[in-house]
């Protein structure tokens, strides 16, 4: 069995199956588990393990979170938790695309299958707004270190409504957005050999014990256990450039 712990990143993720099944806990949640070959989820602030056979064989895109609100017209954040079964959301094209996907004789085949299906899907989607893009941009930019009431007022909208507008078109409201880039800018300092205090003074938290219970709540794991496994023989199975979005698990 292999098994990774995946940790929030802030971003959307697509998973298109073709073979084996993954299994999906979220920790300390173990009765929301499900057992899915394609998934979309959206960003969360939960770690989850996943875990499979080793005969898994999937096409997965990672993607801002309002460009899979664009794609599949779907408010993010009715989406369950860890993520829905994309075939309910877009019907039997996915169950299609799946088919070409496995007959595909090899991987620039698939994707340039996946292309085509995701052109299609944008030609046909919804655009998100310019306040949320810009606003979810400002976020980034700042590594989750703007004031809420600050970036509502940067795109003329009350903290209520860019509240609204986030948890449909990003998934997470901008404050737990921020949260989640925060754990992302102290987790690659601490990669590159930063210490625990210095690591909380840069992101913006309170001292390093803030930095702990942020890090323990949203991994499972105390700063240095995770990065000391996530730099471990084990290796790490990061998915997105720039982002520590999971380690590797023993057998």
């Amino acid at each position: 069995m292999r098994r990774r712990l995946g940790i929030p990143c802030g971003l959307a993720t697509l998973v298109l199956g073709f073979g084996e099944a993954l299994r999906i806990s979220p920790v300390g949640a173990p009765h929301r588990a499900r057992t899915v070959v394609s998934l979309l989820s959206p960003p969360n602030t939960s770690p989850a393990l996943v875990e499979h056979t080793g005969g898994i064989r999937a096409v997965e895109v990672v993607l801002a979170p309002w460009a899979a609100f664009e794609l599949f017209g779907v408010a993010l954040d009715d989406l369950p938790d860890p993520g829905a079964e994309p075939a309910d959301l877009l019907g039997l094209r996915v169950h299609r695309l799946s088919e070409q996907l496995a007959q595909a004789p090899g991987w620039p085949a698939r994707f340039a299958v996946l292309d085509q299906f995701l052109l299609r899907c944008r030609r046909e989607g919804r655009l998100a707004s310019e306040r949320v893009v810009a606003a979810w941009q400002r976020l980034e930019q700042s590594r989750g270190r703007v004031e809420i009431t600050a970036l509502a007022e940067s795109v003329c909208w009350s903290q209520r409504q860019i509240e609204r507008k986030f948890g449909q078109q990003v998934g997470l409201t901008p404050k737990r957005l921020a949260r989640v880039l925060r754990l992302q800018h102290a987790a690659a300092l601490l990669s590159a050999g930063h210490r625990p205090g210095e690591a909380a003074s840069i992101c913006g938290f309170y001292d390093q014990a803030h930095l702990t219970r942020e890090f323990t709540a949203l991994t499972a794991r105390s700063p240095l256990r995770f990065i000391a496994e996530h730099q471990s023989g084990e290796g790490s199975a990061d998915r997105a450039a720039g982002r520590i979005t999971s380690i590797l698990q023993e057998g």
